[in-house]
């Protein structure tokens, strides 16, 4: 069984091969396609286009076809062509071949195509078409009347027909070249949409629309420039996703797409649709940014009004401004929740009215249903006698004015609105939000006031913001918030104030929204910030899905300098962006394999499924060969240099770079007696090393198969975390060897059978050890050794480790146990420890075994092998921790392992 993309919780009934389905299959997707001659299908179907089609994808026959034994009506395996009778490949035929591959085998695919050659979007429109037809050419007539006069007709037709066997998922469109330079296009697509919808009672949030491009510029296709156009067809439709047709190849008439072409484009197609469907099912939040228009002013809707109000401040001793919006159809009367707005450091009560268009925005939000009726008070943030924006903004005194400002809001401004406007008084319908200076005062004021504010939201905060730990000293508090958000631009250089915030809010599990978007330090963001929390505000608020929100993600801390992509969303899904414009195909494997799509400037990128915790390596697949990510950091793991990922999550704390003292990675090359060659070990000394005499204990620490001596440097953080507990105490001062483990042995493989495994303890006793007590000061003897692994380290160390009892009194083993069905690595072992229990158990301190759960690869094999030693009665101490057999899992054995040790 294919693993799905998308959820799917209905198993599928077995299809037909031919003729009608008797009863609705929900697991039968269904999908209709229109448009032109590139719909239609131009090129020459090729003999490979005819084979191994899965009876899984259907066609409905659109119109009679004898030559073909095709009946109007009835569904047939998808053999092209899929249009009329004689048409050639289409994209749709790629599109369903596609789908099928990718889906489970429990669901099936339909397509329905009507589309006709070089006709206008206007041929799809029912209550115009008649008129388009009139004054059309012979020919244009001619394939018209083979749908009786009305292709959109007999596509609604077909569809009703579909529905009775199966679901309607989404509508193809490929149309345009007739319309190119026609800038009503979308509304006219949007007409076409809508009455799709209408008359097959569809849901528009349900039902995507895919369009695809002309033939690209880079192809020199004559009608590219519509390209421009079609893109802005998600401003009309928000369920319209735009498919690339960038390095498509074209028939020589640079209008038609060829073979090639086709089944590019038709997997575009899926892999558009698959993403779609996988990113709906992962994010509930249908809009994530203002859309193009929400603060131009709109004729004809009713509109707010705006007023300057005076108030007596006995903070600053002085009368002072602000402004006021009243909601439309304000009425003294009624009782309304209060929202007060703060500006930046340049600007005073005016400022957003000046550059933001606030009344615009809310007017335009109230028209459209979607704003709670509410009170909006823009007051002047620098509570001083002289206010106005004069001289050295960034003065002491002007900028503790906007310290100041705090009790000039809670004990003059917000009880004179609430004496002269008929407002609510409690915390529950009071919000306070502000850009820059203002987001930072948000901040201060409305999380130093809880009991004031339910509602919180900053934008793009500066460094007036607090620290959190003086922020929040109490963070549990600020889980009585009805909304809590932070937002910021990712080019705004004052990112870092919002996301050290967001850090300690997430580390502490107060609920929150952390909202990235595209831009600066500027309006164009802050009226967005604006569109996006006023919705919000004064009504029920889902805190399952705040951090669904954001739309795009911060830089992985595994990028590269200066890289921006890989970002990690909020919920820990990954955005992967790279530029390949030769490309054909382009993936990311993550373990899981997810297809990326083209865009007109040769970017591919993708948006994954929300990824566990820590490290991971990944690949791009460039046309199936897996490369490095030129963008990310490469380390050595699955035998070769790959790409990393770091996913940041609550708890990962211990391994984070603090200030405090820290240790250094030393790389050293030795020459190895055991095996008569030139060895490299990394070696972490401990914080004040080179400037004590003291000696210290060693921690040999191994890493496992297809990894090196790098790992437990690189990926496991293995410095940062001996740095933090000794910080805390939490752990003795050590000296840790990471060894490289890849020592074989004639005819053997490393690490994974008795000679190799012998060989690695030669390794060890011969070359390691001696060379790491003549270069370092360490203390010696067994109370002063500990020797650890994951995986195939972990086997090392029961070997090297049992069968050296008198040189190691700690031994670590993560991730690893002895293979339980091969009694020829493991029955030495086993024979050995059972004739020296009483040695093994006396002489070892700590015998630490650990796990990354059920999900982790070795866990079977640690179970039978624990077992083992009870049997045996062999002492030890279990633990796990959930992750699988990952570095998240390993790094933890760490930090509990190293608690451990050389403790007198």
């Amino acid at each position: 069984m294919k693993k799905s993309v998308i959820h799917f919780c209905m198993l599928a009934a077995m299809l037909m091969c031919t003729g009608n389905i008797m009863a609705q299959d929900p697991n039968f997707h269904i999908y209709l396609s229109l448009g032109q001659s590139n719909m239609e299908g131009n090129a020459r179907i090729e003999a490979q286009d005819t084979v191994d089609i899965n009876d899984r994808f259907k066609v409905l026959q659109a119109v009679d076809c004898p030559d073909l034994n095709r009946e109007k009506g009835k569904w047939y395996t998808a053999v092209p062509p899929l249009s009329r009778c004689k048409t050639g490949l289409t994209p749709t035929d790629y599109f369903g071949r596609t789908l099928v591959e990718k889906l489970p085998d429990s669901i099936k695919v339909g397509v329905i195509n009507v589309a006709v050659g070089g006709c206008k979007i206007e041929l799809f429109d029912k209550d115009n078409y008649k008129e388009y037809v009139s004054t059309a050419p012979d020919w244009l007539k001619n394939m018209v009347a083979e749908y009786d006069g009305n292709p959109y007709g007999r596509l609604v037709e077909m569809a009703k027909i579909a529905q009775k066997d199966g679901v309607i998922k989404g509508i193809l469109l490929h149309q345009g070249e007739s319309n190119t330079g026609d800038t009503l296009w979308p509304k006219k697509v949007k007409i076409v949409y809508d009455n799709i919808l209408e008359d097959l009672d569809l849901e528009a949030s349900k039902t995507p629309l895919l369009a695809g491009e002309m033939v690209h510029a880079d192809q020199g296709g004559i009608c590219a420039s519509m390209n421009k156009i079609v893109a802005t067809l998600p401003e009309t439709i928000p369920n319209a996703h735009i498919v690339s047709s960038k390095g498509c190849p074209d028939a020589k008439d640079n209008l038609h797409f060829n073979a090639e072409g086709y089944r590019m484009l038709g997997r575009r197609y899926a892999i558009k649709l698959l993403n779609v469907l996988r990113n709906q099912a992962n994010d509930p939040v249908a809009q994530k940014h203002a859309p193009e228009g929400f603060d131009t002013v709109r004729n004809g809707i009713p509109k707010g009004r705006i007023d300057s109000i005076m108030y007596r401040s006995k903070t600053v001793g002085t009368e002072r401004k602000a402004m006021i919006y009243t909601p439309p159809g304000f009425s003294k009367s009624k009782r309304y929740p209060v929202l007060y707005l703060l500006h930046g450091i340049g600007g005073d009560e005016k400022e957003w009215l000046t550059h933001g268009t606030p009344q615009v925005i809310f007017d335009n939000l109230y028209a459209d249903g979607k704003l709670e009726p509410m009170i909006v008070v823009m007051p002047n943030g620098r509570a001083m006698k002289n206010d106005r924006v004069e001289g050295n903004i960034f003065s002491k005194e002007r900028v503790e004015a906007f310290a100041t400002f705090e009790n000039d809001l809670l004990n003059d401004l917000i009880p004179f609105i609430e004496k002269n406007f008929k407002v609510y008084k409690d915390r529950e319908h009071r919000a306070i939000s502000g850009l820059s200076m203002g987001g930072g005062q948000t901040l201060n004021f409305g999380l130093g006031n809880l009991d004031t504010f339910a509602w919180v939201g900053a934008f793009s905060s500066a460094p007036n913001t607090k620290v959190p730990q003086e922020l929040l000293p109490d963070p549990e508090k600020a889980k009585t918030l009805e909304l809590l958000w932070i937002s910021c631009g990712d080019a705004d250089g004052l990112m870092p104030f919002s996301k050290r915030t967001s850090d300690y809010l997430r580390d502490h599990d107060v609920p929150h929204i952390f909202y990235v978007e595209p831009g600066g330090h500027d309006f164009e963001v802050w009226k967005n910030d604006l569109y996006m929390f006023s919705q919000l505000l004064f009504k029920p608020v889902d805190k399952s899905i705040l951090n669904k929100y954001s739309v795009l993600g911060m830089p992985a801390s595994t990028n590269v300098r200066r890289a921006q992509y890989p970002q990690i969303l909020p919920d820990s899904r990954v955005i992967f962006k790279t530029k390949a414009p030769e490309a054909k195909q382009l993936q990311i494997d993550l373990g899981k394999k997810y297809d990326m799509e083209i865009d007109d400037e040769g970017f591919w990128t993708v948006t994954t499924d929300s990824i566990s915790e820590g490290f991971h390596y990944y690949s791009l697949l460039i046309d199936g060969v897996a490369v490095a990510d030129p963008a990310s950091e490469t380390f050595y793991g699955m035998g070769r240099m790959a790409s990393g990922i770091e996913i940041p999550f609550k708890g990962d704390g211990y391994y984070s770079l603090k200030e405090v003292p820290h240790g250094d990675i030393r790389i050293n090359k030795y020459f190895s007696a055991a095996s008569g060659t030139w060895r490299e070990m990394y070696v972490y000394t401990p914080p004040g090393y080179d400037n004590s005499s003291e000696d210290y204990p060693v921690l040999y620490l191994l890493h496992g198969g297809g990894e090196d001596q790098r790992g437990w440097a690189n990926q496991g953080k293995t410095n940062l975390i001996l740095d933090n507990l000794i910080a805390e105490n939490k752990a003795e001062p050590m000296i840790i060897a990471m060894l490289d483990g890849n020592v074989s042995s004639p005819g053997g493989v490393a690490g994974f059978n008795e000679n190799a495994l012998v060989a690695f303890e030669n390794e060890l006793k011969q070359g390691a050890i001696p060379f790491v007590e003549q270069k370092y000061r360490v203390k010696t003897g067994a109370k002063n050794r500990a020797l650890a692994g994951l995986s195939m380290g972990g086997l090392q160390t029961l070997h090297a480790g049992v069968h050296n009892t008198d040189m190691f009194s700690h031994l670590g083993v993560f991730s690893s146990g002895w293979f339980a069905n091969n009694d020829e690595l493991s029955g030495l072992q086993y024979e050995y420890m059972q004739d020296n229990v009483a040695t093994i158990n006396n002489n070892l301190k700590n015998f630490f075994i650990s796990m990354g759960g059920p999900e982790d690869i070795a866990y079977k094999n640690c179970q039978v092998m624990m077992r083992k030693f009870d049997e045996m009665g062999i002492e030890y101490d279990y633990s796990e921790y959930p992750g699988g057999h990952t570095w998240p899992v390993w790094r933890h054995d760490l930090y509990n392992f190293a608690q451990l040790l050389f403790a007198e």
